[in-house]
């Protein structure tokens, strides 16, 4: 289909505060410092943070000043306040992984993609909160507290990023990093009404981040639009020395990309399995963005995912071998310093069989051949992004389709399947339901996050910036 020209994306506060630096019209240290006091005056209620580094942002963001000064950025990152899911190494910081377990640990060195981000220039304000080992949905934290929904406090923020989710939402922080194994990234993006985007597997550095299964876990990026989503990836994507499991597939320019014209998507919709067990809610949601999809032109049709149905069955041997092969020591000398759920979890992973594990892992290229094969008629999928809208925070079964399921299971069943074949996926905001964000899942090829990025951009263009939380902190760069 030939290309035609859209609207450029709808800006993120990164696009926007890098226009206002380079204008004169505000300062690193400025934005900054009222950044860490929102931190200081919201953290109380919705615990996004688990360490506040006030000191070291302010140092950094008066190097970016100087810079900004000089004439000389470093690019679209400096000076822009960003969180780090704490679970990411930030060298001489605490890293507790939402544990008491490493309650005390302290980073010997910067994790690739925390020193990616500080020579971009970009300000690193804190850690965030987790569910524990990200090793959960909910974000509902026994020892650091649960994160709560900027949009809703008594609802949950969705995990195990939450905390990342919910830091972009309120504007505490411009982006955020967080860690992706089942949906980790996309779901509290869902549900906090932010950007989410779980890239290719192997596209990121997984180096100095506490795994939680080393063959799924990916880096990812929380973001308010696809310009500054675009940005943060193109500073830390990259292969690594260090990482035998980072490609060596070259990095695309995304933001250049983003101002090619675009041609209308060829859109795949997947009902097996995808839409067995919805909230009426979702439902409802997705339809009325397939239809906006369809207004921008977008060729919208069904399609089908070769062996979708037994991706759950593969994914979940290699999750709980992997985790509990990790934790193993502690979980047999200090069992009772894991909170309830993420002990029964990794007490689970014991039961797995060797060649069920092995079996799940070997079978995994064909999975990744078959869903390629499904998709060549397509240049993304549209789906869910979770089953069901935030629920209340200490709830732990819902009713979908007249059966009782776990929340667990509701709010990751739908996205775990890209993460055991590597595709790049991004949970877009959408809609609301009941005063609390909805988004739904764009799937693209391997190594294809561009062509996500182009759509979503072309959709902010079209439809405006996403609906800002209640008090939203980062609303406009100062003036």
């Amino acid at each position: 289909m030939p290309g035609v020209a859209v609207v450029p994306g709808s800006s993120g506060p990164i696009r926007e505060l890098g226009a206002a630096y380079r204008s004169g019209g505000a300062l690193p240290t400025t934005v900054v410092r009222e950044c860490l006091k929102s931190i200081e005056a919201s953290n109380g209620r919705l615990n996004c943070f688990i360490t506040v580094l006030g000191d070291s942002a302010l140092r950094a963001a008066g190097e970016s000043d100087r810079r900004f000064r000089e004439g000389r950025p470093l690019g679209p990152l400096d000076g822009i306040p960003v969180a780090v899911k704490d679970i990411i190494y930030i060298e001489g910081v605490r890293c507790t992984a939402g544990s008491r377990i490493l309650s005390g640990n302290v980073a010997q060195y910067d994790a690739p993609v925390v020193r990616k981000l500080k020579a971009a220039g970009a300000v690193i304000v804190g850690t965030t909160n987790l569910h524990e080992f990200a090793a959960g949905t909910t974000s509902v934290n026994p020892h650091y507290g649960p994160v709560r929904n900027p949009w809703d406090q008594a609802k949950i923020a969705g995990g195990s990023s939450g905390g990342s989710a919910a830091a972009v939402a309120a504007g505490l922080a411009a982006a955020a990093l967080g860690t992706d194994t089942a949906g980790s990234v996309r779901i509290p993006a869902a549900l906090c009404g932010v950007l989410g985007v779980k890239p290719t597997y192997g596209r990121v550095s997984r180096l100095g981040v506490v795994p939680l299964s080393s063959s799924l876990d990916t880096v990812g990026v929380l973001a308010r639009s696809a310009w500054d989503a675009s940005a943060i990836l193109q500073a830390v994507a990259g292969g690594d020395q260090g990482d035998m499991t980072t490609a060596s597939e070259a990095v695309p320019d995304y933001l250049a990309s983003l101002a090619l014209p675009y041609a209308p998507a060829r859109v795949g919709v997947v009902k097996e399995y995808f839409f067995e067990a919805l909230d009426p809610a979702i439902e409802e949601n997705v339809e009325a963005f397939l239809l906006r999809l369809r207004q921008m032109g977008c060729q919208v049709s069904e399609a089908s995912l070769d062996g979708i149905g037994e991706v759950y069955e593969r994914w979940v041997p290699i999750r709980r071998a992997e985790a509990t092969a990790f934790h193993l020591r502690w979980l047999q000398q200090t069992p009772e310093l894991y909170g309830d759920d993420v002990r029964r979890l990794l007490e689970q992973g014991k039961d797995v069989q060797a060649v069920d594990y092995v079996s799940a892992v070997n079978a995994r290229p064909a999975y990744m051949e078959r869903f390629a094969a499904s998709m060549k008629d397509f240049d993304v999928l549209a789906l869910p992004c979770t089953a069901i809208p935030a629920p209340d925070i200490g709830r732990s079964n819902v009713h979908l389709k007249g059966k009782e399921v776990p929340v667990y299971s509701a709010l990751n069943r739908l996205t775990l399947p890209f993460n055991y074949v590597g595709f790049p996926a991004v949970s877009v905001p959408s809609g609301l339901a009941e005063g609390t964000p909805l988004g739904v899942q764009l799937v693209g090829k391997l190594f294809d996050e561009a062509t996500l990025f182009r759509l979503v951009s072309a959709y902010e263009g079209r439809y405006g910036p996403y609906p800002r939380a209640p008090g939203c902190a980062l609303a406009a760069p100062p003036g």
